[in-house]
């Protein structure tokens, strides 16, 4: 298991609880510091058995995603949920759905609208699956 961030200060600050979290399905968690925006996606052609994206909204990576992924392997990603102001960085109604398409399966899409009605943000949620 992979976990990519920027910031791996909050892994450092508590390693017990990490692995504590982990016994049972798995033993090992390899931390890699990344900046999603600035730096290389760091996986190669169908090398990865699945991802899970949680609160990190990169519609520009949904390409390295699918690459990386190996036929019929999963992504799990859920946005942010639209709290205070945080609905400004959420897509539009179908926007993810869209790009979504063309690579994956969707399994389960969920969109919930939040923040002002003319904003048209919605907090998402979707399991999809990659295309052979």
């Amino acid at each position: 298991m992979i976990c990519l961030d920027k910031d791996l200060s909050r892994f450092d600050r508590n390693p017990n609880h990490q692995r504590a979290i982990l016994i049972g399905s798995a033993t090992r968690l390899k931390r890699q510091r990344i900046d999603l925006l600035n730096d290389p996606w760091p996986f190669a052609p169908s090398s990865i058995g699945g991802i899970i994206n949680v609160h990190c909204l990169l519609p520009s990576l949904f390409h390295a995603f699918a690459i990386s992924l190996v036929p019929q392997a999963y992504l799990l990603l859920e946005t942010v949920s639209g709290q205070g102001e945080n609905y400004l960085e959420l897509p539009h109604q179908g926007e993810l759905r869209a790009a979504l398409e063309p690579t994956f399966e969707l399994a389960i899409y969920e969109e919930r609208q939040t923040g002002p009605d003319d904003h048209r943000a919605v907090a998402v949620k979707v399991l999809a699956r990659r295309k052979s």
